[in-house]
């Protein structure tokens, strides 16, 4: 599916905006992380995906498409691809980026790579 990159990445930034503690992070890949731990990105090609817990991925496959997101010839466990039609409908979006923000509070930090 074709996703218009800028209109996503325009989404994207309204549904940061609701979370000031947030900044968006990236350029090829325009993504969000906390604790070192990456829960949403818009990919080069305009896909936007959003890391929700297993109960969140379970409800969310009842209205949506919640098929493996696939990077790199990997699955990325836990992400579901975010579809146009979901895209248009803001608001029911913003509920679902929500409970990707307030799962990726739930998670275990991750020890920082970057040498000091």
């Amino acid at each position: 599916m074709g996703f218009d990159r800028d209109t996503v990445v325009a989404v994207y930034d309204r549904l940061l905006a609701r979370h000031p503690d947030l900044t968006r992070k990236g350029k090829a890949t325009a993504y969000t992380a906390m604790n070192g731990n990456m829960f949403s990105f818009v990919g080069p090609d305009g896909e936007m995906c959003i890391r929700l817990s297993k109960e969140d991925i379970a409800a969310y496959g009842g209205d949506w498409d919640n098929a493996p997101v696939i990077r790199h010839n990997s699955v990325m466990n836990g992400y579901v691809a975010v579809s146009q039609a979901l895209l248009d409908d803001e608001a029911r979006l913003a509920g679902w980026f929500d409970r990707s923000v307030a799962f990726a509070r739930t998670l275990k930090p991750k020890p920082t790579r970057k040498k000091k």
